[in-house]
């Protein structure tokens, strides 16, 4: 399993490091491993066992944690290209507030279909239920502030996100 969380974070990693930028991706891994940890640490606290479904549950979670860091990444490069001289910290601010309704949007709503899951699903669902509520709680959490500290951490700057300019004559 170890294996397989590492190969596809190093999968991730490339994406968004061609997509993006390198410090957007190695941010983006930063809170998924922080996800996945403090996920893993509860369960083992409540002593879930491990089964497929808790696998399950942490598949998601690394896909929920994973999209709400590039949608604040992809805000972020948008503000970096349109004011270049302003400060990172305060072109992150504005990504953040900007996405922010729509974060807590998206996690309450799957936090109500998880939590019915979790209270009405049984013992069948109970270890990807709740895998799946702490994973999202964490997950909305680390999106806007781990994912986008580490970026800062990283040395990230508007100018990682300029265009080259075009050569003009050329065909």
């Amino acid at each position: 399993m170890a294996l397989a969380l590492l190969v596809a974070s190093l999968a991730i990693m490339l994406y968004l490091a061609i997509r993006f930028e390198w410090r957007l991706a190695l941010a983006a891994i930063g809170a998924l491993i922080h996800d996945v940890t403090l996920t893993l640490g509860l369960l083992a606290i409540l002593a879930v066992p491990m089964d497929l479904n808790v696998i399950a549950g942490l598949l998601a979670v690394i896909g929920y944690s994973l999209n709400d860091s590039i949608v604040i990444g992809d805000r972020l490069r948008d503000v970096l290209r349109a004011k270049p001289n302003q400060c990172v910290y305060i072109s992150t601010n504005i990504a953040v507030c900007e996405t922010f309704s729509r974060t807590l949007i998206t996690a309450g709503t799957t936090l109500f279909t998880i939590g019915c899951l979790l209270i009405l699903g049984g013992d069948a669902l109970y270890g990807f239920a709740l895998t799946l509520f702490v994973g999202v709680l964490t997950g909305t959490w680390s999106s806007v502030a781990v994912a986008s500290c580490l970026q800062e951490i990283l040395g990230l700057s508007a100018s990682h996100y300029q265009r080259a300019p075009e050569h003009e004559g050329t065909c």
